[in-house]
């Protein structure tokens, strides 16, 4: 009897343990959708391709973003814009070019149709928009991911699309893809070394006149 009693006190733990770790595609939903809620500011390094009928032209940058519209973006590649820099504090976008010896200063929404797609561009579409939806894809390699698909707010009445993956479980931004019309993809955004805990040092973003 109290070998039985044992046993069944076992089987309880057991079968609570995984009742309590098994998630549904909804729980991870919940979870995706306040990780990105809780990113207040991050760090990547980012390789933005962008796709123009024939042509694809690729770059690389070190980015830093922080609500709602302060950052900065250091390119890497190609050759000729390495030392490249822009900020924006939110109401200008200074961009500098140290091998030419070149700066601007804008306003920060007359650049705002020609920057990369940030994460929280994506977001305001997604948030706003009736026609989203939501999956979870599991690639090769067995690796987890959440895919969050919304209308892409850059093609207007066309049936374009754009995507944002998030790596299960750590719910790390992984890649952005846009689509066009024609389901073909016009732009892609894929991230490394994404620190969603990365915060700005007082005046990071601050643009000196």
């Amino acid at each position: 009897y109290r070998i039985a009693l044992i046993l069944g006190l076992v089987l309880l733990i057991i079968s609570g343990t995984l009742g309590c770790g098994a998630k549904t595609p909804e729980d991870i939903f919940i979870a995706a959708q306040k990780a990105l809620n809780d990113i207040k500011s991050y760090s990547t390094v980012i390789t933005y391709i962008v796709v123009d009928g024939e042509e694809q032209r690729e770059y690389r940058f070190k980015q830093w973003v922080s609500t709602p519209a302060s950052f900065k973006i250091q390119m890497l590649a190609p050759e000729n814009l390495v030392g490249k820099c822009i900020v924006s504090d939110g109401n200008e976008v200074l961009i500098e070019h140290s091998k030419v010896g070149d700066s601007l200063i804008f306003k920060a929404e007359s650049l705002e149709q020609q920057r990369p797609l940030f994460i929280g561009d994506f977001l305001n579409s997604f948030w706003l928009s009736e026609d989203v939806e939501k999956k979870i894809h599991v690639d090769d390699e067995g690796t987890e991911y959440v895919v969050l698909t919304c209308p892409s707010s850059e093609t207007g009445t066309s049936k374009g699309r754009q995507e944002l993956w998030l790596r299960w479980p750590k719910l790390v931004p992984t890649k952005m893809v846009n689509y066009g019309g024609k389901n073909d993809i016009s732009e892609l955004i894929l991230f490394e070394e994404f620190d969603k805990n990365w915060k700005p040092e007082e005046n990071f973003f601050s643009i000196s006149d």
